[in-house]
């Protein structure tokens, strides 16, 4: 029997570790790994990585911090909320290669678009360098491009959200944890948009039946 229809929409790690592998190809390898994880890890929309500033990941004393902070996101869809960091994980690895691969301040975006220098010797602030932002257009055109390149069909940053909600959903399960502690992750406003993804596992679902309910020979 086949599997729920959610899970047709989701990342496998080896589909991960190619698309990772992929943006070594490209002319900014460091950003690229960081809109990957930032969507496969933490469950980031395009929009919501076009808004990261340094400060978002960053500690007062400059080092990566603990969690995502996305406190002060405007949005009609996903509620403000902060994500947790694995201490050891590649997303954390790759936030702190894309904080090096420019010098920026805390205020910067953490995703460069374009790097120039704005101002003149008539402008208020002479040699002032500004950062921008990347457009949330382009970080989803960004992640299609991987996806040709690494030959994988997807549907931009929506499956690489997808993935992250469908594998925490799975492990909160297993922490003690509940939908609603996902629904907090993944910044739903409604329970029922994460479950949706959640209830979509008919592997698991035999397992736990056959768990509870295949008798063992006597």
């Amino acid at each position: 029997m086949p599997e729920y229809w959610a899970l047709k929409g989701t990342l496998s790690e080896r589909e991960i570790s190619r698309l990772l592998s992929a943006c070594g190809e490209t002319r900014y390898p460091a950003r690229n790994r960081a809109i990957v994880l930032l969507a496969c890890d933490a469950g980031l929309t395009p929009k919501e990585i076009s808004w990261l500033k340094r400060y978002s990941v960053q500690t007062d004393d400059g080092l990566v911090g603990d969690h995502i902070s996305l406190a002060g996101k405007k949005g009609k869809k996903l509620v403000a909320r902060k994500i947790p960091i694995a201490r050891n994980g590649r997303l954390r690895r790759a936030i702190i290669e894309v904080l090096g691969s420019f010098p920026g301040t805390i205020d910067d975006p953490l995703i460069v678009s374009e790097r120039e220098l704005y101002g003149s010797a008539s402008d208020e602030l002479p040699g002032l360098q500004v950062f921008q932002e990347m457009r949330p257009t382009s970080i989803g055109y960004i992640m299609w491009k991987l996806a040709r390149r690494a030959g994988i069909a997807m549907d931009g940053g929506r499956d690489a959200r997808r993935t992250f909600i469908v594998k925490v959903g799975r492990q909160m399960r297993e922490a003690g944890g509940t939908a609603r502690d996902v629904q907090t992750l993944a910044g739903h406003r409604s329970l029922e948009s994460t479950q949706r993804l959640l209830e979509a596992d008919w592997t698991a679902q035999t397992r736990v039946i056959g768990t509870l309910f295949d008798e063992q020979p006597k």
